[in-house]
């Protein structure tokens, strides 16, 4: 199997949301739809800002024309707590839109999400987000193929290292084949903002140390496959 696992995090937006009949029309027409459906008074509603097309701290960045695609896989994912996927989501995604910051041109993806008023700790949920406790969310996707900025080819196998420089341009990645969203989290503090992502490649027989693929794990570049890391100095 070869993909690519990223998490970015981005911001709760600090307004309070009033749930719409639009709302719950939209989360009991999710796939995989409550049971029993939900009305305008059995849920809490708010919004984040997950992901845009500018680029990100670990030098990665969405087409602008890829955005809708990643908030439509977005919609019906759970919301965890600091990725714990040993345990249950507390609230969903759904809805959203995508809205452009005119001041600095960058698009971003900003669904909503919800969780019941009912379950017994969803004043807890509440009071932090809107307290600014929880004040980030963080975003687990996959995708196939990371095409470098700057000669279109794949960053694994070209020369260009992201964050370097060449002729004055700064080396980058767009995250291409978009397969899908894992699942969002509530989180205290993202780890360090794209630090880096985590390759799953095919058998390494025939590869030497001029064509293994490079991938970045914790802020370090490495050379190879997963099992036999290999530091790559950049």
């Amino acid at each position: 199997m070869d993909w690519i696992y990223r998490e970015l995090t981005g911001v709760m937006l600090s307004e309070q949301v009033k749930v719409a009949a639009d709302d719950v029309r939209i989360i009991n027409s999710l796939t995989n739809p409550p049971p029993v459906p939900v009305t305008v008074r059995d849920i809490y509603v708010r919004r984040c800002r997950l992901a845009g097309d500018a680029v990100d701290a670990g030098f990665g960045r969405f087409r602008t024309g890829d955005l809708d695609l990643l908030l439509d896989m977005l919609q019906g994912a759970p919301a965890l707590v600091g990725h714990r996927k040993d345990t249950l989501g507390v609230a969903r995604f759904f809805g959203g839109g995508i809205e452009r910051n005119e001041q600095t041109g960058v698009s971003y993806i900003v669904p909503k999400f919800y969780w019941m008023r009912l379950h017994s700790a969803s004043e807890d949920l509440r009071v932090n987000i809107d307290g600014g406790i929880y004040n980030e969310a963080s975003l687990g996707f996959t995708f196939r193929k990371p095409t470098c900025g700057i000669c279109g080819e794949d960053i694994r196998r070209c020369e260009h290292v992201p964050g370097r420089e060449y002729d004055g341009k700064r080396c980058f990645f767009y995250y291409d084949e978009l397969i899908k969203v894992t699942e969002g989290s509530f989180v205290y503090r993202g780890a360090q903002q794209g630090t880096g992502f985590m390759l799953a490649h095919p058998a390494s027989g025939g590869l030497t140390m001029d064509n293994l693929p490079r991938f970045k794990w914790k802020g370090i570049w490495y050379c190879g496959v997963p099992e036999k890391l290999i530091i790559k100095e950049v």
